[in-house]
């Protein structure tokens, strides 16, 4: 079997038009170089997180497989004689208290899927609902679809349901942004907008992406009470430990959290057990699955956060710890020293080292700029390791970055590195006149990284071997049979 060795550059892209340009040959030399003795191409990246492309890469599925579960229940109509929504009412209808939900949105499925447990709810239940959203889209150009869906859920909402609050993503699980919410929701404190398009407007002219929005509320009444039930509605293993933290200890106002209760859609993290509808569906094809059917294992290099949730979607949506799949924790940067990148490599026998890089974390031009310098460097350094052992190296990203940073001068300029990310394919035996190159994602490149280490492995990548004119005119004739 062959060692390959896949280097991310995560948030890195081919630039698109008005962008400010990071990207140069001068910047990042080694890499340029590859770019016209190697293959190179360029993949759709139409994430803006590593946790939903690793997702894509491992299983080939674009969205939550949480979707297609709700859809189904839907569907059937089971959702109809759910035990928790009917435990819900049942609690909001004896205490005469109100049901808050919070609806993590990302995308117009999970505004489908509110409207009809909504109807079911309001069903059994003729007290107040508060609908709290929670914007989870990481790119400007959502904001289009968020306006157009504001309106629709507007004119869905019957008279007992109001919109309450709306925060980013990013707000439940940073200490302030938490602290200012949980105020919210104990004194109705903060900025208030009845006009949804206008405050959208006003994240546009910012530059804000959705999962930042600062919290605003829409209407008032919507102070957490005595005996009010709480519903969560989530695709994905949010974290809610924060905003439960927060609440017991804020100060304004005496609240019996004893009587407040809390559930959600799929299971969340929280120090405190949340019940829940449904438990999370898992992949029966999926990274580490491919590799063990080639009898092949992986070393991959991250920072020791992001370990978890690489493996979850690795295994297949599963928290396994596996022989087959290493980590190895690079929280004090040894990635950028290209001797103890390869180094590492030596001293694990594996058949795959996936290295993880990411530059959506720099704060000006000038930090991105010297992240991809020391990153072309490493690229450099395996490419002349590569060729000495007969290994592969594969150079892509698996998502973009689109945001504003500030350059030399001090001036607010455009980073737009989404849509599509550059890939070199580096490998002694693979060149452009023996293999093309398909239209396809980052579950098409990591089929084609597997049957590089091994051919035997039969899913279809990317790659495409050449054939010959000459080959079918020389094919010797078949012996006919005695």
């Amino acid at each position: 079997m062959k060692k390959n060795i896949l280097l991310l550059i995560n948030g890195f892209g081919i630039e698109k038009a008005g962008s400010y340009n990071v990207y140069s040959a001068s910047l990042m030399p080694d890499m340029d170089r590859l770019t016209k003795e190697k293959i190179f191409t360029s993949i759709p990246n139409n994430f803006f997180d590593y946790k939903s492309a690793y997702r894509y890469f491992s299983m080939g599925v674009k969205d939550a497989l949480t979707y297609n579960l709700v859809d189904n229940y839907i569907s059937k109509n089971e959702h109809q004689s759910n035990q928790l929504i009917r435990y819900i009412t049942n609690e909001v209808n004896k205490y005469k208290s109100r049901l808050h939900i919070f609806c993590y949105w990302d995308s117009e499925r999970t505004l489908e899927h509110l409207v009809s447990y909504l109807k079911v709810i309001t069903s059994q239940t003729s007290s107040i609902i508060y609908l709290h959203i929670v914007l989870c889209q990481k790119s400007m150009g959502d904001y289009k679809d968020i306006d157009k869906s504001f309106q629709a859920l507007n004119y869905e909402l019957g008279n007992n349901i109001k919109i309450g609050v709306v925060t980013g993503e990013e707000n439940m699980t940073q200490v302030l942004p938490a602290r200012d919410l949980v105020k919210c929701f104990i004194t109705e404190y903060g900025e208030k907008w009845k006009d949804l398009s206008r405050k959208v407007n006003v994240f546009i002219q910012t530059k804000t992406v959705p999962c930042k929005a600062r919290t605003f509320s829409v209407n008032s009444g919507y102070m957490f009470q005595d005996n009010d039930q709480i519903l969560i509605l989530n695709y994905n293993n949010v974290d809610f430990s924060m905003i439960m933290k927060e609440l017991k200890a804020q100060k304004y106002r005496q609240l019996n959290l004893d009587t407040i209760k809390f559930y959600s859609l799929f299971p969340v993290r929280s120090e405190e057990k949340i019940p829940f509808m449904y438990n999370y569906a898992v992949a029966s094809s999926y990274m580490l699955s491919s590799l063990k059917s080639i009898n092949a294992k992986c070393l991959v290099m991250d920072k020791k956060d992001n370990c978890a949730y690489i493996n979850y979607y690795l295994t297949g949506l599963r928290n396994n710890v596996d022989d087959a799949l290493k980590y190895y924790p690079t929280d004090d940067n040894f990635n950028y020293d290209p001797n103890k990148v390869i180094e590492i490599i030596n001293s694990y026998d594996k058949e795959l080292y996936i290295i993880n890089y990411e530059i959506d974390s720099c704060k000006s031009v000038a930090e991105m700029s010297e992240r991809l310098k020391k990153i072309d460097a490493v690229i450099g350094a395996l490419d002349r390791f590569i060729r000495e052992k007969n290994y592969a190296l594969f150079v892509t990203s698996f998502y973009g970055v689109e945001k504003d940073l500030y350059n030399s001068k001090q001036e607010l300029c455009k980073i737009n590195f989404s849509g599509r990310s550059p890939l070199i394919i580096d490998d002694n035996e693979i060149s452009g006149a023996n293999y093309t190159v398909d239209e396809g994602g980052l579950y098409d490149l990591c089929n084609s990284i597997i049957w590089n280490i091994n051919k035997s492995y039969k899913l279809p990548g990317i790659l495409r071997k050449r054939t010959s004119l000459l080959s079918f005119l020389y094919k010797k004739p078949k012996e006919d049979k005695k």
